[in-house]
């Protein structure tokens, strides 16, 4: 006599409730506007190539004094400029569930 195989048929059951949220991502380009500054109000700078006063400023803006009143440094007259250019790339959008 041979057994036969019992198929176990499994339910799927619907949740009654669940949390679903909407996320996005992207990446922002901004370019803000110059500031024109004097390379003789800056000593450090003299004698430098254009390349190695960008260096100079990207690592020590915040060390080095603004052209204007209102801002503390360098580093903050630049971030604080109006916006030349703005541009979203990379957009990106996805429905989660929890």
């Amino acid at each position: 006599m041979s057994k036969k195989k019992e198929t176990k048929v499994e339910e799927t059951t619907t949740p009654e409730t669940m949390d679903v949220r909407f996320t996005e991502s992207y990446s922002t380009f901004v370019s803000r506007e110059p500031i024109t500054i004097t390379i003789a109000d800056y000593p450090e700078l003299e004698g430098m190539t254009e390349d190695e006063i960008k260096d100079y400023i990207t690592s020590n803006s915040e060390d080095m004094a603004s052209p204007y009143e209102w801002a503390d440094n360098l580093y903050d007259a630049l971030s604080q400029m109006d916006v030349m250019r703005e541009k979203i790339t990379d957009e990106d959008s996805e429905v989660v569930i929890d």
